[in-house]
Order: structure tokens, then sequence, then C-alpha cells
């Protein structure tokens, strides 16, 4: 343990990331090392937790939990306090309201369902919170000289824990930080004017193409036929009965669906 203080400057990156430092122990007569782990938002000063433990006649063995990089997010044991970026958004309501104890003077106040997701994450995973705004109310975007603007600013220097959003993903800001999992996903259409109804003596052939147009003409010709060629086979007194306009009528009438009067 007196090694590991000797490296608080790498106290955030091992406390707010899955990382992990191995101590190698060359003083004992069997050559070990032990595996090291932060809590997530843990203070300096804090103590670090052994995960694992190596040796040439043991091999690695976990302690406390089943696998060494634990999903250690979950659940915080020292209830920190977090600083959250957010700003105006159509579902929801950022004010300002004035606070002596808070930085700048001011209080920010959230309503919205952000804000209950963020409610229930404090309670969830055990932290506190409370709300700033960038300077320039701009949500953020990359410049040419490599720093941000906006809230994603602040996150990138390291000015608050995280930014609420909620943020469009795009490939610029991957590269960049980590996002959580969709909150919501939006679909954008483009409007155009709707033309006034108008009256199309032909617009029962729409809804058909002219190939199957083509194909139904062809069947209700070979009907036709069929029905013109069939009397044929039967005794001449029957033929005297049969109206060959009728048959044709009937063939037309059963494809528009007409009734028989």
């Amino acid at each position: 343990l007196h090694r590991l203080h000797t490296l608080h400057h790498l106290h955030k990156t091992l406390s707010r990331t899955h990382s992990l430092i191995a101590v190698i122990d060359d003083n004992s007569a069997e050559f070990s090392a032990s595996v090291y782990s932060m809590m997530p938002f843990s203070e300096p000063e804090s103590k670090p937790l052994r995960v694992a433990t190596w040796t040439l006649g043991r091999g690695l063995v976990l302690r406390y939990m089943t696998q060494l990089f634990p999903h250690k997010f979950t659940k915080f044991p020292h209830r920190p306090h977090l600083v959250v970026t957010t700003d105006q958004f159509p579902t929801q309501t950022v004010m300002e309201v004035d606070d002596p104890t808070q930085p700048g003077g001011k209080r920010v106040i959230v309503q919205g369902v952000m804000d209950n997701m963020m409610q229930l994450m404090s309670r969830r995973m055990n932290f506190t919170y409370s709300y700033v705004r960038a300077a320039d109310r701009a949500w953020g975007a990359r410049l040419n000289n490599g720093s941000w603007t906006g809230m994603l600013g602040l996150l990138m220097r390291e000015e608050v824990d995280l930014a609420l959003g909620p943020f469009a993903y795009d490939w610029t800001r991957y590269k960049w930080m980590d996002f959580s999992r969709y909150l919501t996903q939006v679909t954008y259409k483009i409007f155009a004017a709707r033309g006034r109804p108008e009256v199309d003596p032909w617009g029962f052939l729409l809804p058909l193409s002219p190939l199957v147009w083509v194909a139904v003409m062809m069947a209700l010709l070979a009907v036709i036929i069929i029905m013109l060629l069939l009397p044929s086979c039967l005794p001449n007194s029957t033929q005297h009965t049969i109206r060959r306009d009728t048959n044709i009528f009937n063939c037309v009438r059963v494809l528009f669906q007409e009734d028989i009067r």
C-alpha cells in the first residue's frame, strides 16, 4: 500500500475507469503480485481494493469478486457527489434560483424526463448530484484547434462528471467520450404540402401496374373465347338458347364486380 500512495496522480484514472494496477512484490521469497482497483469517484486518500493476487504456485486468485474486471459502476459504496451539466430542451425546463452556497450564487433546477432518470439513477447507484450550465448555453462541438464548446467542453475539461443531454450519437463525439446506452430514438421526416384532390376518370387503373392489367385482359379474353367455343360441344337444341352477347357481358361484369341487374 505504501507504493500505491506514491501513485496518487493515477487515482482519477483508476477510479473512473475499469482500470487495474498490478504491484509486484519482489522482496518476498516467492515471486508474487497483487492487483488493485479504486472504487468509483472515491476520495484520493481512500485505500484501494485488492481484487486479486498472483503467485507462481497458485496462479491468479480472485478476492471478493467473481471476475477480474468487475462492474464497479453499478452502485457506489461511498455515496459521492457528482456535478452534472444540462440545458433547456423541449422535454425539460431549466431554471436558475439564487443560492449563495452554490458556485456563482445560482442553483440550477431541472424538471423533465431526464431529471426523472437522474433521480432514479441516484437512488439506485447511491450518489448525490447538482446541475451546472455551460456559459455559452451550447450542447457542444469540436473546434478546429481541438477544444470543445458547450456542455461537452465542460465534460472534456473535467469540470463536470456527467453531461445529461440528451445528446445525439455521432462519430466525432464517440472518439472522445463515453456514451450510455440509447435512451430514445427520434425519427426525422420532411413534410410537403398536400395537393387538392382531383377527379381522374381513369383512376381505377392506378391500383395495378400496366403489366398486371395486360395479364388480366389476356385472362379475360381467354375466358371469353372458351365461353364462346364451349356451346359448340353441346347438342343443337341447346345452342339456340345460349346468347353469345350474354356470355361476353357476364365475363366483363364479373371483372368489374357488377350486379346482373
